[in-house]
């Protein structure tokens, strides 16, 4: 299943922990066991997604944490403090908010499924590298800075890839309602 740095490792118990503290285990089904039940868990969750891929780039994309001097610059000079599509292996602890594709993952701090909302405020972005998921992440940007009655940037850190412009012009199916 791979290692685990002691830092990452404090940084998903303090997580926990915390979220235990607020109650908030209380809301999540089935509620965690224990902080080492759960870190199973989620390795096991991230072997089962690397294991779902064929390609290496789609494989390595999830382990791939942005570097702290990359999110320093983004905290101090973009004035970022959310941090889309992470997971508890390689969210940023310095932003006040991160979300994650996995329901699990709430007994970690992490807010749900960052494409059922409008993104707000200043955010990084970092998909996996599949397609369809970087071009629905990144039409949902734009179409979240468009409809957004607030000041808005998402900062996308993306590969080079080769993709269809037209289909960053067709809003994402769930702002789809919001557009009148």
């Amino acid at each position: 299943m791979g290692m685990m740095a002691p830092e990452r490792l404090n940084i998903l118990n303090t997580a926990f922990h915390t979220t235990k503290l607020k109650g908030l285990h209380n809301n999540i089904t089935p509620t965690p066991k224990s902080f080492a039940s759960e870190l199973l868990g989620l390795l096991t969750r991230k072997t089962k997604l690397e294991r779902k891929f064929h390609g290496k780039k789609i494989k390595d994309s999830y382990s791939r944490a942005l570097p702290n001097h990359v999110h320093t610059a983004l905290k101090n000079w973009a004035l970022v403090t959310q941090e889309k599509m992470a997971s508890p292996l390689d969210f940023n602890p310095s932003y006040s908010h991160y979300w994650s594709a996995d329901s699990q993952d709430a007994h970690l701090k992490a807010h749900l499924n960052p494409l059922s909302s409008q993104f707000t405020g200043f955010s990084v972005c970092h998909p996996i590298y599949n397609e369809h998921t970087k071009n629905h992440s990144l039409r949902h940007a734009i179409y979240s800075a468009i409809l957004s009655a607030e000041v808005t940037a998402s900062f996308m850190i993306l590969p080079s890839w080769i993709h269809d412009h037209q289909t960053l012009l067709k809003p994402p199916d769930s702002l789809s309602p919001l557009v009148l």
